[in-house]
Parts: structure tokens; C-alpha cells; sequence
């Protein structure tokens, strides 16, 4: 009992001091980690970097700023640093003691310490940077914008002649600018950075703008000098030379348009020597857009004056043979018309195509005594009369087109004449067919259809027998007459072969004399045929023979058919 308490006693002690040694070594590494974090402050040469900035000189508003960085960095930043210093000597001999176990909150606390301390010294040392940072920039920009006004000067001095009177305003605007750049170089070089800086921020922007203007200028300036007032001189010469020569143009006060136009360049001229160049641009582009309609408009002319003198001697031409083509037509329109009806408004029609010709006459005789009498626009001829020739074209397709379809009722009145003809000698022939039959009588629904196409032969010979013919009855006629016929004959064919068939019929039936049910068909049969239902009476003997001998009534029939 007592070794078992004792064995317990041993245990317990163990886990105690096993869980001391790792809590231990849990304490240990974290001091180590906040003494590495306390050692970066170190590696930082905070000390040495203040040492490389003072060695610029500084001055002004910079020297105060560093001033001021490196007084907070002394009596703020480097007494922390040593309290802290002296907090990790003292807690570092403590963590091999029993004060182990109360320590935990003072490490935390000093890790939250160094932690902001080194926050300050990061921006201690970005402030420290931008002090460089400006040093360099500054003598960077102090170089290049000396070359970039050495380039300008060499551009102003070389090519003055392509920027006008302007090249006095750039000048004044250039000098104003190395003034800047003089105080900005001073400061710069005295360490004043800040000061500097305010000064180098404007100059760039100003820079640029000398930089686009220099590039801008002779692009808009060229034209003005070069181009547009060479063309609008041309444009003016052109124009009396052609007023000379009895031109007209679609535009009005063509001189006056140029001589605003030569304004227009000098008041533009005027804006770029005072490097007021906002609209220069717009107004450069609509300058050269009305020089090339101006052009435009002149060349179109001088373009349609050949055309409209040959089209003009084509086109008198041309409309008195559509005149004559017309009065023509219609004559013979008003000679058929006595004869025939004429269906398709071609009366109607030729006086329409006569009223455009007229109109199309009158047109031209205003053009022709306005070329005699030196008023012409030709372009506005040449339009006018490049359409009119097109409308003459399409007025005598629609002449010919009548002409051809009036020309064909005198044929098509003779070939209706022998299609009338051609018909009744085939209802003649139906019914001489119909006649050597000799039946005791027709249905009478043949008899209505026959009568009926034959009154429709005579309607149609009334029709060709009138003073006036209006051959579109006429081919309608024609058509229904040839349909009823062609039906007619199938009628008719149907009526003889029913007959013949019940005849041959009849006669073989009398093999079944002794056939009650072939016997009684027959004398059905014969009741039928007497009654011209010539239809049931094949069909009616036709059954009975089938039933009695199967297969008769078909060799009958083929038998009757190849005969035939």
C-alpha cells in the first residue's frame, strides 16, 4: 500500500515536471521570437540613412522637415528602443525561475511595443526615402528638361518658317518657362526639394503644353499658307474663265463664297499667331470641304456640257419618233376599235404615253433656249434629259408592246373563225354517229349536254359575226366550247359502247334458255335499252352473264375492245 502511494507520488511529480519543462520551452520561444523581431529594428540603419540624407544639404522647407524627422526619431523612437532593450534583459533571466508562470502578459505586452516601434521606424525611413527619392528625381528632371528646351529652341530656330507670326508668342512662352526652370534648378540645388517640387509639378504641365502646341502649329498652319489660298486663287481664275465661256453653276455667287473663304483663312491665321487654336482645327477641315465642292461644282459642269450638246441633238431625235411612233399607234388603235373591243385600256393608255411626250417636248425646248440663249445649267440638264431619255426608252417598249398585242386580233379572229369552223363539223360528225346507231332514243341528259355545246357553237359564231368583235369573249368562248366538246365525245363514246356491248350480250345470253335468272336479266335488260338507259341495261345483263358463267362479261369485253 505504501510502495503504491509512493509509485503515485512519483507520477504525479513527473507530469509536473514535464509540463514545467514544456511550458518552459513554450516561454523560451517566444522571447526569442520577440528579441528577432526587437534585432530587425537594428538591421532598419535608421542611424546611417539619416547620416545619407543630411550629406545632401537639404535646405528650406525640406532642411525643416528633416529637422523635425530626426528630432521625433531621437527623443521619441531611440529612448523606446533602449526601455525596450532593457525590458528583454531583465525578463530573459527570469524564464529559468519560478517567475516563469507571470511573465506570459509582460512578453505579450512587449511584442505589441516593438510591433509599433517598428511602424514608427518604417516611417521614419519612408519620410527619409522620399527626401532621396525627390534628390533624384529632381536631378533627373533638371537634365531632361534642359535637352528638352535645348530640342525646342533648335525647332523654333530651324522651322520658325513653318509656325508664322506664332514663332514670337512660342518664344515669349519658352523664355517664360527656362525662368521657371532657372528658380526650379536653384531650389533643386540648394536642397530645397519641396519648394522645388511645387515648381516642377507646373512646369510639366507647362512643358507639355509648349510641346503640343510646337507639334500643332505648322499642321494647321500650312494649309492656311500653302494649299487653300493656291486653290481658292485657282478657283477664282477657273471661275471667270468659265464665266467667259457662259457657264452657270448650281451655286450661287460663287466669287463671293471664295472671298469669304480667304477671310475665313486669315481670321484663322490671326487665332494660330495668338495660339488660340481651339476650333483652328474645325474650322481648317470646313475650309477644304467647301474648296472641293467648289471644284465639285465646276467640274461638273465643265463634265456635262459635251454630254448634254450630244444628248440634246439625240433626244430631238428621239421625240419626234415617239411622236410619230404615238399617232401612229393610235390611228390604228381608233381602226380597230371599230371592229374590236379593245380590253386593255390601249386607247386610254397611248393618250397617257402621248401627254408624257408632250411634256418631255416641252421640257426640252425650255433646255434647248436656255443653252441658245446662254442660261443653261448643264449638270440640271444632264439630269433632267438623261431622264427623259429614259422615260421615251420605256415609252416605246409600252408602243411596241400595244402595237404587238393589237396586231394579233385580225389573226386571232381568223384562226377563232376556223376554230368555229372545226367545231361544228365535229358536232355534225358526233351526231351522224350518234344516228347510225340507230337507237329508239337518247337520255335525256345527253341530249341537253349535246344541245347544249351546240348552243354554245352558235354563241360563239354570233360573237365573230358582230360589227365590233371583243376577242377576249371570243377566246373564252373558244376555250368552253373545246372543253365541252372533248366531254361530249366521251358521253357519246360511253352511249355506243354501252349499246354494242348489251347487243353481243344479248345475243350470248341466248346459250342460257334454259337460265331462269339469265332469261329474266335479259328481258330486264331489253326493258332498259328500251327505255335509252343504255347504262343499266349493259349492267343488268352484264351480272346475270357473270353469275352464270364467271369470266364472260371480261372476255366479252376485251374481245369488243380490240375490235374496236
Amino acid at each position: 500500500m505504501f510502495f503504491q502511494i509512493v509509485i503515485g507520488i512519483l507520477i504525479v511529480i513527473a507530469v509536473v515536471l514535464a509540463g514545467l519543462y514544456y511550458y518552459q520551452k513554450k516561454v523560451i520561444r517566444q522571447y526569442e521570437q520577440i528579441n528577432a523581431q526587437f534585432q530587425q529594428l537594428g538591421e532598419l540603419k535608421i542611424d546611417q540613412h539619416f547620416t545619407e540624407v543630411e550629406q545632401l544639404k537639404v535646405t528650406g522647407d525640406s532642411q525643416e522637415q528633416l529637422k523635425k524627422l530626426k528630432k521625433n526619431y531621437q527623443e521619441k523612437i531611440v529612448p523606446q528602443k533602449k526601455e525596450l532593450a532593457n525590458e528583454l534583459k531583465t525578463i530573459k533571466p527570469l524564464i529559468h525561475t519560478s517567475k516563469v508562470f507571470t511573465i506570459n502578459k509582460q512578453l505579450g505586452d512587449l511584442s505589441f511595443a516593438i510591433q509599433k516601434l517598428n511602424d514608427q521606424c518604417l516611417q521614419v525611413q519612408s519620410s527619409l526615402h522620399h527626401l532621396e527619392e525627390l534628390h533624384q528625381a529632381h536631378k533627373h528632371a533638371i537634365d531632361q528638361i534642359k535637352q528638352r528646351y535645348r530640342h525646342f529652341h533648335h525647332v523654333l530656330d530651324e522651322k520658325s518658317f513653318e509656325y508664322g507670326d506664332s514663332i514670337k508668342e512660342l518664344n515669349e512662352q519658352l523664355n517664360t518657362l527656362e525662368q521657371q526652370y532657372d528658380q526650379f534648378t536653384k531650389l533643386s540645388q540648394s536642397g530645397d526639394y519641396d519648394a522645388a517640387q511645387n515648381i516642377l509639378t507646373d512646369l510639366k504641365k507647362d512643358n507639355q503644353k509648349l510641346a503640343e502646341l510646337i507639334e500643332q502649329v505648322p499642321k494647321l498652319y500650312k494649309p492656311l499658307i500653302a494649299e487653300y489660298p493656291t486653290q481658292l486663287d485657282e478657283l477664282s481664275s477657273g471661275y471667270e474663265q468659265l464665266a467667259r465661256q457662259n457657264y452657270k453653276f448650281t451655286t450661287d455667287n460663287i466669287p463671293g463664297k471664295i472671298n469669304r473663304l480667304h477671310q475665313l483663312c486669315q481670321e484663322n491665321l490671326k487665332q494660330i499667331n495668338n495660339l488660340e487654336l481651339d476650333g483652328v482645327e474645325d474650322s481648317n477641315k470646313d475650309i477644304a470641304d467647301q474648296i472641293d465642292d467648289l471644284y465639285d461644282v465646276m467640274q461638273s459642269e465643265i463634265d456635262a456640257r459635251p454630254q448634254v450638246e450630244h444628248l440634246m441633238t439625240v433626244l430631238g431625235k428621239f421625240i419626234n419618233h415617239a411622236a410619230t411612233q404615238n399617232t401612229e399607234l393610235s390611228n390604228e388603235l381608233d381602226r380597230l376599235s371599230i371592229n374590236y373591243t379593245l380590253n386593255n385600256h390601249e386607247i386610254e393608255t397611248a393618250r397617257s404615253l402621248n401627254e408624257q411626250i408632250i411634256n418631255i417636248k416641252k421640257e426640252f425646248e425650255t433646255d434647248q433656249s436656255a443653252i441658245e440663249k446662254h442660261r443653261a445649267i448643264f449638270s440640271q440638264i444632264l439630269a433632267r434629259q438623261s431622264k427623259n431619255e429614259k422615260s421615251l426608252t420605256e415609252i416605246e417598249k409600252e408602243q411596241a408592246k400595244i402595237n404587238d398585242e393589237v396586231s394579233k386580233l385580225q389573226s386571232d379572229q381568223q384562226r377563232a373563225e376556223q376554230m368555229l369552223q372545226k367545231y361544228s363539223t365535229r358536232l355534225k360528225t358526233t351526231r351522224r354517229q350518234v344516228e347510225q346507231l340507230n337507237l329508239p332514243g337518247l337520255p335525256k341528259d345527253y341530249l341537253n349536254y349535246f344541245f347544249g355545246v351546240s348552243d354554245e357553237i352558235k354563241r360563239l359564231a354570233e360573237e365573230l359575226q358582230k360589227y365590233k368583235v371583243n376577242m377576249d369573249e371570243v377566246t373564252k368562248q373558244l376555250i368552253i366550247v373545246e372543253s365541252d366538246l372533248e366531254t361530249l365525245d366521251e358521253k357519246t363514246s360511253d352511249i355506243r359502247d354501252s349499246v354494242e356491248l348489251t347487243e353481243r350480250l344479248q345475243q350470248y345470253a341466248n346459250r342460257f334458255s334454259d337460265d331462269q335468272k339469265v332469261t329474266k336479266a335479259a328481258t330486264k335488260s331489253q326493258e332498259e335499252f328500251n327505255k335509252f338507259n343504255y347504262t343499266a341495261s349493259l349492267e343488268t345483263i352484264a351480272t346475270a352473264l357473270e353469275e352464270a358463267e364467271p369470266g364472260s362479261y371480261k372476255r366479252i369485253e376485251d374481245s369488243y375492245y380490240n375490235e374496236k
